[in-house]
């Protein structure tokens, strides 16, 4: 039986959010029934050790669902999809620069011919960023520029750390090693005080887009670094559609932060992660405004003529259609909507609606579509009485959701805060509930958890094409 990480999302989903319907799985992961059905059925036959038979569809899901240690089960049993042969394959020239081909042959169980296809696809996917590989009797050997090298790597690090909660033990191992470091949680607090400086949205993936970035574009010996930089020669570096105050405030937490090692001659990599959260509409070429255009008409078919008139479209939107190109050049398997309590998820349209998006950008997911329906929602604030916490809900959308939690469950909210401030934030106010609609604990507090569905707003009319 080949159990894959497709086979460990939808079990998640299914003991995490309680779903025990084919149809509601399948639109979740935005597959045919028939598709998801063979999925169910090899996770069934794993756990139990028998063919689920002629037992219905929908009483094997309710078996699996209460399956003690399945997830553990099935990690063991976990193999590699073509795809992560492929980036591990690519990972491990990175990581070694040179591979001995038996070593290739045997972690990947490949032979010497089915190498050599594979090898034909890593070249490609290199091509674009200056690398090449030099095959000979030997091994395999990375060439490149020390620039192509850091570069990639920034975006192979990020696609893995996307994918990680779902890649084989041992890509995740080799991960950490990689990447580990001694100053951690200091960098982590520096990156967590760098996105409210410049104050964007996509909370993790911003928290891991500058973390790659500190990894690896540090200065090397004798290289200028930020710290280097005089006050009289900042502006050299400043973008010219970044304003001022706003170039200074970055600068000066740079020059005192954990960033302050980074090579000077790298930073234009650093504003543009920023162009992608935050001045999306400087940066981007003409082709991706035009997918835009295309979705807000999907937007409106599904949510009203006031899409056309919200002058805020193009500059919510872009930033999301910037990273479905990342996700489709790195064939990443983003699986950030299985963090959401999805059990009666109310409004099915939004299915719908991320299936016609696909065919425009097919690495469009859930996640996306949820983000941007609450962004073009109508919030209403309310002083109201319990206490929302989230961890990887971009804040701008929390005042829509609160609503939509009075209107679905009727639970008054009167305050928000993220998990990472919840600590402090518990000490200063009296919280009588804590309301989630994301999937984690909150350890140390006695305080009751309400772990809610997530709650979609409700429109149901839908205009003509």
């Amino acid at each position: 039986m080949y159990i894959n990480s497709k086979h460990l999302q939808i079990l998640k989903v299914i003991q995490n959010n309680q779903v025990s319907n084919l149809k509601d799985i399948s639109d979740i992961f935005l597959l045919s029934q028939q598709h998801t059905k063979i999925h169910l059925e090899d996770i069934y036959c794993e756990l139990f050790l028998e063919p689920s038979g002629d037992l219905k569809i929908e009483d094997a899901i309710e078996k699996i669902k209460t399956f003690p240690n399945a997830r553990n089960i099935l990690k063991n049993l976990q193999q590699f999809t073509k795809n992560q042969k492929i980036f591990y394959l690519i990972f491990r020239l990175i990581k070694d620069r040179h591979i001995k081909l038996s070593h290739v042959c045997e972690d990947l169980d490949l032979t010497k011919r089915n190498l050599n296809n594979y090898l034909n696809e890593v070249s490609s996917i290199l091509l674009p960023y200056k690398l090449k590989i030099k095959v000979s009797n030997k091994g395999l050997v990375l060439n490149g520029t020390s620039y192509s090298l850091k570069r990639f790597t920034y975006l192979l690090v990020f696609k893995f750390l996307i994918e990680k909660d779902f890649l084989p033990t041992q890509v995740r191992n080799e991960l950490v090693n990689f990447i580990k470091i001694n100053n951690f949680h200091e960098v982590r607090k520096d990156i967590i005080k760098f996105i409210q400086i410049v104050n964007c949205n996509f909370i993790d993936y911003t928290e891991i887009s500058f973390f790659c970035f500190y990894l690896f574009f540090k200065a090397k010996p004798k290289e200028k670094k930020i710290s280097d930089i005089s006050s009289k020669e900042i502006l050299k570096y400043k973008p010219s559609y970044y304003d001022n105050e706003f170039f200074y405030k970055i600068f000066d937490f740079l020059k005192n932060s954990s960033f302050k090692d980074t090579s000077a001659i790298n930073l234009h990599d650093l504003f543009n992660i920023i162009d992608i959260f935050k001045y999306s509409r400087n940066r981007f070429e003409k082709h991706i405004y035009y997918k835009a255009n295309d979705i807000r008409d999907i937007f409106a078919k599904y949510m009203g003529p006031h899409i056309y008139e919200n002058p805020n479209f193009f500059n919510t939107v872009i930033p999301w259609i910037n990273y479905s190109y990342i996700k489709s050049l790195f064939y990443i398997d983003d699986s950030k909507f299985l963090n959401l309590n999805l059990n009666y998820f109310s409004n099915s349209n939004i299915y719908e609606m991320t299936k016609e998006i696909n065919y425009i950008l097919p690495r469009f997911t859930l996640y996306e579509s949820i983000f941007i329906w609450y962004s073009f929602s109508k919030p209403i604030f309310k002083e109201l009485n319990n206490i929302f916490v989230f961890k990887n809900l971009p804040v701008t959308i929390i005042p829509t959701l609160i609503e939509e939690i009075y209107k679905k469950h009727n639970i008054k909210i009167s305050d928000y805060v993220h998990l990472r401030s919840f600590s402090e934030y518990s000490k200063k106010n009296t919280i009588h509930n804590i309301v989630l609609v994301e999937n984690f604990s909150i350890h140390n507090t006695d305080i009751p958890i309400k772990n809610l569905y997530f709650p979609i707003p409700n429109y149901k009319r839908i205009t003509p094409t």
